[in-house]
């Protein structure tokens, strides 16, 4: 976009064959401010445009967030653009103030470092034209234009200024060819108008700058209020992200805490029942030596070890099934809710980002259309934070399942209970020393005991199976209604940044 000039200044007279420091000009006489505009008032400006343009992108940080990439490379190239003219551009301006008010040296001299000045100077405005591209970006066309018409504007006037001291430099070098130094020689040679034209385009320089700080001024600002608005989600969706995990957390608190309720429930059931049926073992043990109850009552003995085992294996086969379910239960709840996540925060990161740019832009209506949606868009990360919330407190509460264990439980508890209460019920009909007739009756109890023990013993392991299988069931509804209420969320919260986006362009536009 930019096209430098080959400057080409004539070669330095300090080489020449006059070896004498001044050549014998008179530096008394002012060759160079001796006409209003003057050169050296023009060029001094530097200072103030430079001290201005640096001043308004001065300490400028750009946010370096997830997703701002086009804001940050926007931001670094207006900071980019700046210090090029700051540094390299108004390097010629304060050469040449040093020139204009340099009274110790030979003009010729004075020249010296002009040449790689003016060089550097236009390969940063060869520069300019990229630099803008990238703010565009992230701003408004006007902005861009604005940028473009200034840097125009200071090409110009340094391709001037070049033409300008080149011509300078050959009247100077004209006078000390005149061979006698004189008023009249300097008039001669230095023309008036090259000192003007030289202080004009020299103030045209300042001026553009001048107008260029108050674009950059107007850039910098959106772009904060952008990186604002982004940073402030950041840390609101940071902070969500945290309260969903420690959610999740309090969840995985309370489902380890319900299988170690549930478990030491039937642990303690099966426990108390095995012992109240152990308990009638030293009564049967008299019935075990006498000739008429020996058989059933040894029958009763192996039963009893029998039914206590299965007891227990029961309560195991329980007890670890339980624990493989909750756990599952959690899991799938857990990897639903992170892929949910997933799936929603680059749909905020979208809004947001649409946000930003709004602001970044600074249009006429950027922060009205903030004002009245940009509350909305940045809260959706908390929506999402409440409604998760919502489905893992309301949907996967693992006290559903309180019920059809503690029913369990009261089966096992029936169950061993009414094995004790039937051994003690028969030995309660005699004793060893009653007659053969209350013994054969004792003895057919018992043997209708032990095939009791055997139904009861079945029926104990199909409520197992059931009641393992009622958990299987509940820990996948309980899945199910987590997904189920996060879809729910998810299209919700979908449509309304869709909505958001929609109001937010339209607002851009119409200030509604």
């Amino acid at each position: 976009m930019w096209i430098a000039p080959i400057v080409v200044l004539i070669p330095l007279l300090c080489g020449l064959s006059n070896a004498s420091p001044d050549l014998g000009l008179d530096i008394s006489i002012d060759y160079v401010t001796q006409n209003n505009p003057n050169v050296l008032s023009s060029a001094n400006m530097v200072g103030s445009a430079t001290s201005d343009l640096q001043g308004a992108i001065g300490g400028y940080q750009v946010s370096r967030l997830n997703g701002s990439t086009s804001l940050i490379a926007s931001g670094e190239a207006l900071v980019s653009l700046v210090g090029n003219i700051t540094l390299n551009v108004n390097d010629v301006l304060r050469n040449i103030s040093i020139v204009a008010s340099n009274r110790q040296n030979a003009p010729s001299c004075m020249f010296g470092s002009m040449n790689a000045t003016i060089d550097r100077a236009f390969v940063a405005i060869d520069q300019a034209g990229a630099l803008i591209t990238l703010i565009k970006t992230s701003t408004s066309s006007q902005n861009s234009g604005a940028l473009t018409s200034w840097m125009q504007m200071i090409q110009t006037a340094m391709t001037d200024i070049s033409t300008y001291l080149d011509t300078l430099y050959k009247e100077v070098a004209a006078v000390m060819a005149a061979g006698t130094l004189s008023a009249s020689t300097v008039s001669a040679n230095i023309k008036p108008a090259t000192l003007f034209n030289l202080a004009g385009s020299i103030s045209v320089v300042t001026t553009a700058e001048k107008g260029l700080t108050t674009t950059v001024r107007s850039i910098r600002s959106a772009f904060e209020q952008a990186s604002n608005v982004l940073n402030s989600y950041s840390n609101d969706m940071t902070n969500a992200l945290n309260s969903v995990n420690n959610t999740q957390r309090d969840y995985y608190n309370q489902v380890v805490s319900r299988i170690n309720s549930y478990q030491g429930k039937v642990s303690w059931e099966a426990g108390w029942g095995v012992n109240d049926i152990v308990n009638t073992v030293s009564r049967v043990n008299p019935f075990m030596q006498d000739s008429v109850t020996r058989t059933t009552a040894l029958q009763l003995n192996s039963s009893i070890s029998t039914t206590n085992i299965a007891i227990q294996t029961n309560a195991n086969i329980w007890s670890t099934s339980l624990q493989t379910q909750m756990t599952l239960l959690y899991t799938g709840a857990e990897a639903f809710v992170q892929n949910n996540i997933k799936a929603l925060v680059p749909v905020f990161d979208s809004s947001l980002f649409k946000l930003a740019a709004t602001m970044s832009v600074g249009g006429t209506y950027a922060s009205n259309c903030q004002s009245r949606y940009g509350g909305a868009i940045a809260n959706l990360e908390n929506n999402m934070r409440d409604q998760l919330q919502r489905c893992f407190n309301d949907y996967a509460n693992t006290g559903y399942t309180d019920s059809f264990i503690s029913e369990y439980n009261m089966v096992i508890r029936e169950q061993t209970r009414t094995i004790a209460n039937r051994i003690n019920f028969c030995l309660n009909l005699g004793s060893t020393s009653s007659n053969s007739v209350i013994k054969a009756g004792i003895a057919k109890c018992l043997s209708e005991t032990v095939i009791m023990n055997d139904a009861l013993m079945k029926d104990v392991s199909i409520q197992t199976k059931l009641v393992v299988a009622m958990v299987n069931l509940e820990s996948l509804a309980t899945v199910q209604r987590v997904e189920a209420c996060g879809a729910i969320m998810n299209h919700g919260l979908v449509a309304k940044a869709t909505s958001l986006d929609t109001l937010l362009a339209s607002c851009q536009t119409t200030n509604q």
